[in-house]
C-alpha cells in the first residue's frame, strides 16, 4: 500500500505541487482578511473586495512561483536557500498584487494591511509546509536495523553538510549524535539540532555516553597530525570504532573523489608528513595544449600521473602499458572525466623498435613521464635478467627515441632503493638513472625524480597488509626495526610534475619524504583502522629480512651533493664524473649478454657501473637465476 502511494505521489508530483501552491496563494489572502477583521470577512463591501481580489492574488502568486522555480524543489531536502526563494517570490508577488489593486481603481478602500499579511502568510504556509515534511521525514522515517551512531568531528561547513546528508537520507544507516569541535564558543550549542559536545579531549566520553559506532572527521584541511590525534583520543577499551573522513584537496585534485564524498580514513592520513602547498601555475603553463606520453600508465603511479596531467588540459595524452586491463581502466576513467582531451591508449612493449617508431611518428610527444618498471623487490631477486631487461634496456630505448624525435623533456621515476643498492630492483633503477642522466648533449632535457615508498603502489607493502587483515592474519613484518620513507601517490605525483618545471638537465630531484616510518607501526595502524586489535584479533609475525632488503633505506649517496630549488619540498642533486661513452657501451653489451644469458659478463658489467652496490654477491646472483 505504501509503495503504491509513493509511486502515485512521484508520478503526479508536479500537478500536486501546483495545486498546493494554489491553496497557499488563496489561503494566504483568506487568512489575511480573517486576521485583519478578527476572523470574519468584515462588513460593508469587504467580503466583495476579498472575492474580487482573490483571482488576481492567485494568478500573480502562481506566476511568480513558477518564475522562481518553486514547483521544482524536492521538499524533503528543503533548505535556507529554498526559503530565500519563497521570500523573494512572496515579496515580488505582493508588490505586483498591490500595484494591480491600486492601479485598477476598482478596489476603493482596500485595507493596506492585507498586502503585508498576504506577504507574510504565503511564506508561512509555503515554507512551513515544506519544513514540516522535512521534519516529519527526519524524525519519523524508519531507522535501519543496522543504523550506526555517528560522532562528527568538525562543526564547520563540511560538518553541517555531512549532518544534512545523513538526516535527509532515505535510509537511516547513520544517526548523528553529536559534534566535536576545537572552537570553545560552540561547545554546548546546537547545530541542526545536534549538540556540540566539546573538543577532542571529549571524544572518549562522547563515544561511551552515546554508544558511537563511527567517527566522521569533517575537516577537509585536517593535517596527518590532527587525524592521528583524533584517532588516538578516540580509543576506548573493548570498543571497535570505524573512522571516515571528508576528502582532502589532494584527493579532489587527482579526480578520485568529490568534495561531498566521505571516504574511509586511510593509512596516508596517519603519516606525519609535511604539508604540501602546490603552486601549479608552472605545471599548467608547461602542459597545456601539449602531447604527453606516460609509460606504465596502467600502474598506480602512472595512472595518477595521467589523471593529474589531464587536469592541466593537454591536447593529447598517450597511455602506454604492457597490461591490457590496467590500461583499459585508466582509459575509461580519463575519457569519462576529461572528454575534451584526446586520449590514446596503446598496449605494447617499450623494446619493440618498429612499434615504438610507429607510435612516435603518429603522436610525437612533447613530454615523457617514464613510470614503467618492475617494482617488487623480492620477486625481482629471482628474475634478475628480466628485471634488467625491463627496467634498464627499455629505459635506454625510450630515452634514445626521445632524443631522435625531439621530445622536450624526459622524466624518469626512480626510487631510494637505487642508493647503495642491495637488491636487483634497486640495481636496475640505479642503472636506469645513469642511462637517463649520462647522455651526450641533445635537445631533450633528461631528469630523474627519486623518492621512497609510495603508499598503495604495486610495490608497496600496504596492499599485502590489507589482504592479510581481510583473511584474519597474521600480518607479516620482516623486522621490528625496519623503516621506510613513505608518501601518498597523489602527493608524490604532484611533486613530480612540479619538479619537471625546473628546467634543469641531467639532475636527480629529491622529494621531501619527511621522517622514515617503522613498518610495524604501519601494520598496527592498519589493523586499528580496520576496527580490530593487534595481538587479539590480528597477530603480527616477524619473518626476518629477505633477499635484497635493507633495515633502512637512504635517499642520498655520499658522492651526491644536495642543492635547494625554488620549491620548498624539492631538492636537486647532481653527480660529477658522467661518462656517456661508458654507459652507451654498457647498454650495448648488456643487451647482448641478457639475450644470451651470459651471467658472468652481466654481473661483471653491473659491478663496474655500480661499485658502491651492497649486494648480491656473484654466487647469489647466479644461484637466483638458475634456482
Amino acid at each position: 500500500m505504501l509503495a503504491v502511494l509513493n509511486y502515485t505521489l512521484i508520478k503526479y508530483r508536479l500537478p500536486l505541487i501546483v495545486v498546493l501552491h494554489l491553496f497557499f496563494a488563496s489561503g494566504a489572502l483568506l487568512f489575511s482578511f480573517l486576521l485583519r477583521f478578527d476572523f470574519s470577512l468584515g462588513h460593508d463591501n469587504y467580503p466583495l473586495l476579498f472575492f474580487y481580489s482573490l483571482p488576481i492574488s492567485i494568478v500573480v502568486f502562481m506566476l511568480c512561483s513558477g518564475f522562481f522555480n518553486l514547483f521544482q524543489g524536492i521538499w524533503r531536502y528543503v533548505s535556507v536557500d529554498d526559503l530565500k526563494d519563497i521570500v523573494k517570490t512572496s515579496a515580488i508577488a505582493s508588490l505586483v498584487f498591490m500595484f494591480v489593486i491600486i492601479i485598477s481603481g476598482e478596489f476603493k478602500g482596500y485595507p493596506r494591511s492585507i498586502y503585508v499579511l498576504n506577504f507574510a502568510l504565503f511564506i508561512i504556509l509555503n515554507g512551513g509546509t515544506r519544513f514540516a515534511i522535512r521534519i516529519f521525514r527526519e524524525s519519523f522515517y524508519p531507522r535501519s536495523d543496522t543504523a550506526k551512531n555517528v560522532l562528527i568531528v568538525g562543526a564547520g561547513t563540511a560538518g553541517n553538510e555531512v549532518v544534512k546528508t545523513l538526516k535527509t537520507a532515505k535510509r537511516k544507516d547513520y544517526v548523528p549524535v553529536g559534534f566535536i569541535d576545537r572552537d570553545k564558543t560552540l561547545h554546548g550549542k546546537r547545530i541542526q539540532g545536534i549538540k556540540v559536545l566539546g573538543d577532542i579531549t571529549s571524544i572518549r566520553q562522547a563515544v561511551k555516553r552515546h554508544r558511537v559506532h563511527e567517527i566522521f572527521i569533517a575537516i577537509p584541511e585536517a593535517t596527518n597530525k590532527l587525524v592521528k590525534e583524533i584517532i588516538s583520543a578516540s580509543k576506548v577499551n573493548d570498543w571497535g570504532l570505524n573512522f571516515k573522513i571528508v576528502p582532502s584537496m589532494l584527493d579532489i585534485m587527482s579526480g578520485k573523489l568529490l568534495v561531498n564524498q566521505i571516504r574511509d580514513v586511510s593509512i596516508e592520513d596517519l603519516l606525519s608528513r609535511p604539508d604540501i602547498k602546490l603552486n601549479d601555475t608552472h605545471v599548467r603553463k608547461q602542459l597545456a595544449g601539449k602531447t604527453v606520453l606516460i609509460t606504465g600508465a596502467g600502474g598506480s603511479i602512472g595512472s595518477e600521473i595521467a589523471y593529474q596531467v589531464a587536469a592541466y588540459s593537454p591536447a593529447r595524452i598517450i597511455l602506454l602499458d604492457a597490461s591490457e586491463m590496467s590500461a583499459y581502466h585508466v582509459d575509461q576513467g580519463l575519457k569519462t572525466r576529461h572528454p575534451g582531451i584526446s586520449i590514446h591508449t596503446v598496449v605494447g612493449n617499450l623494446l619493440e623498435t618498429g612499434f615504438m617508431e610507429m607510435l612516435f611518428r603518429r603522436y610525437p610527444p612533447d613530454y615523457i613521464y617514464h613510470a614503467a618498471a618492475y617494482k617488487h623487490v623480492h620477486l625481482m631477486e629471482w628474475n634478475p635478467l628480466g628485471c634488467l631487461k625491463n627496467n634498464v634496456l627499455a629505459t635506454a630505448h625510450l630515452a634514445s627515441m626521445a632524443e631522435r624525435f625531439g621530445v622536450k623533456q624526459f622524466v624518469m621515476i626512480s626510487t631510494d632503493k637505487a642508493v647503495h643498492p642491495k637488491g636487483i630492483m634497486g640495481i636496475s633503477k640505479r642503472l636506469a638513472e645513469r642511462v637517463v642522466l649520462e647522455r651526450n648533449p641533445s635537445g631533450t632535457l633528461f631528469n630523474v625524480v627519486r623518492f621512497g615508498n609510495v603508499l598503495g603502489s604495486s610495490g608497496s607493502v600496504i596492499p599485502l597488509f590489507k589482504k592479510q587483515i581481510r583473511e584474519g592474519g597474521p600480518v607479516t613484518v620482516t623486522s621490528p626495526e625496519t623503516k621506510r620513507y613513505f608518501m601518498s601517490i597523489p602527493e608524490a605525483v604532484q611533486l613530480v610534475l612540479q619538479a619537471s618545471t625546473l628546467n634543469e638537465s641531467k639532475a636527480i630531484f629529491m622529494l621531501d619524504m619527511g621522517n622514515p616510518v617503522k613498518i610495524v607501526d604501519l601494520a598496527k595502524n592498519l589493523i586499528e583502522l580496520s576496527g580490530l586489535k593487534t595481538g587479539e584479533d590480528i597477530d603480527i609475525v616477524y619473518t626476518g629480512m629477505r633477499d635484497g632488503e635493507k633495515i633502512e633505506e637512504v635517499l642520498l649517496a655520499e658522492q651526491e651533493d644536495l642543492l635547494p630549488t625554488k620549491f620548498d619540498k624539492i631538492r636537486l642533486q647532481k653527480r660529477n664524473g658522467h661518462d656517456p661513452e661508458l654507459v652507451e657501451k654498457f647498454i650495448h653489451e648488456l643487451k647482448s649478454n641478457v639475450e644470451l644469458a651470459n651471467v658472468p659478463s652481466v654481473y661483471r658489467d653491473i659491478k663496474k657501473m655500480i661499485p658502491e652496490m651492497e649486494g648480491p654477491s656473484y654466487d647469489e646472483f647466479v644461484e637466483r637465476i638458475f634456482t
